[in-house]
């Protein structure tokens, strides 16, 4: 019995997958704004079909955010390194990158894309 309860735990984990999606790498970054947490950047053109991902369907289409902070305040330092690579992408403005989300944000009306991945 202990056998088979370890057994089905084990599927049951191997079969639990998280909401992610790809943004396309042919955007153009047009714009960030930055705040205490999180940032929030705007693309073109924007995100087509289910590129946004299920969480945020309802969301802008040429938006995504980057949090600095985990919600329990600890720094996150892996998207502080990709912030300076979508900074360095505007700067160039002839770079085009792409996003890997999951996720969702909530704030002003509108729910934006989390990223976890940047594609340069």
């Amino acid at each position: 019995m202990k056998n088979l309860f370890s057994g089905l735990l084990l599927a049951l984990l191997s079969s639990t997958s998280f909401a992610s999606s790809t943004i396309e790498p042919n955007k153009t970054i047009e714009g960030i704004t930055t705040y205490k947490y999180y940032a929030v950047i705007k693309f073109s053109p924007d995100a087509i079909g289910d590129e946004l991902g299920e969480d945020c369907s309802s969301g802008s289409s040429n938006h995504v955010v980057i949090e600095f902070d985990h919600n329990d305040g600890t720094d996150n330092n892996d998207t502080k390194e990709q912030f300076s690579s979508l900074m360095a992408a505007y700067f160039a403005k002839s770079n085009t990158v792409g996003f890997g989300v999951e996720g969702c944000r909530e704030g002003n009306g509108n729910n934006h894309p989390l990223i976890y991945r940047v594609d340069i």
